[in-house]
């Protein structure tokens, strides 16, 4: 189980106000259990305030994702898991690569996200 610092949190909270992500995704509740965590522990042990603080930091990291980076994880990743296959079956051994280069994935990210106008 992964315990929450304090520092952690604070800094969570000051990103996701910096980048205007605190009012917009999370709910009264969850604002009010981040800004309070930090200032009644220094480390979060309850397993259960752990588990609801870890399904708030999702929520807030998916959205300080940028859109690019956001495009890479739901679309260029498995399309380079799905190219890797495809060579792999023509005997291309080396493609098994492919699906864990990071490069590889910007550069599909890259090219399919200029191609795709609902983006622009």
């Amino acid at each position: 189980m992964f315990r929450f610092s304090s520092s952690f949190l604070l800094s969570l909270r000051r990103e996701a106000l910096r980048r205007r992500v605190w009012f917009r995704v999370l709910s009264s509740a969850e604002r009010a259990i981040l800004t309070l965590a930090p200032k009644c522990v220094d480390t979060v042990k309850s397993p259960v305030l752990a588990l609801a603080i870890a399904r708030i930091v999702v929520k807030v990291r998916k959205a300080l994702m940028s859109r690019l980076a956001a495009f890479r994880s739901l679309v260029a990743r498995p399309l380079a898991e799905r190219l890797s296959r495809i060579a792999q079956k023509w005997g291309y051994a080396a493609a098994r690569k492919w699906a864990e280069d990071e490069a590889f994935i910007n550069y599909l990210a890259v090219c399919k996200y200029n191609d795709i106008s609902i983006f622009r």
